[in-house]
């Protein structure tokens, strides 16, 4: 083989190789600082407080939830979660668990499944549910993450909660 032919050879086997190493541990050191970011939200849940996980959203966010209709920016969030707070739902268990992470570009998405409990007043007992989520982060000026759009829905069909959970 020639000098020339080998050299082509080895920069072709970088641009494969090399990209794919660095995405790899670029997916890695994303789903770790979303697995944090995932815990805290969780924990503020928990917590009673929705209104503190906020500082998660970007500025021009767009939330899709369950059941609800959209919200879009922070202030649509904001008004969203202050209306939910009114309702007085108590969150006895919540956990996010992210099955992947796709980085592309200065956004990241993340798939990934819930299971929560709540005490919902006016309920007998409190409600058991379990879904899947997409949330799309994006990479800010200052290197941190910010979740762009999220959306969420249950697995669990409304009209089968309704037969297990009676109303008072």
């Amino acid at each position: 083989m020639k000098k020339v032919d080998v050299l082509l050879l080895c920069m072709l086997l970088m641009a494969v190789v090399l990209p794919g190493a660095v995405f790899s541990q670029s997916a890695s050191d994303y789903k770790s600082r979303i697995m944090m970011a995932d815990k805290e939200f969780a924990k503020n849940m928990l917590d009673g407080g929705m209104e503190k996980n906020l500082h998660m959203y970007a500025a021009d966010a767009i939330s899709m939830p369950n059941f609800a209709p959209m919200a879009e920016g922070i202030e649509a969030i904001t008004k969203a979660t202050a209306e939910d707070a009114k309702k007085g739902a108590k969150y006895n268990s919540f956990e996010l668990t992210a099955l992947k992470i796709i980085p592309s570009g200065n956004q990241i998405t993340e798939i990934g499944t819930y299971k929560l409990n709540v005490t919902v007043p006016g309920m007998d007992k409190p409600i058991d549910d379990h879904g899947k989520y997409l949330n799309i982060w994006e990479k800010q000026k200052d290197g941190s993450l910010k979740i762009k759009i999220e959306t969420w829905n249950s697995d669990v069909d409304p009209m089968e909660m309704m037969k297990t959970t009676s109303q008072k």
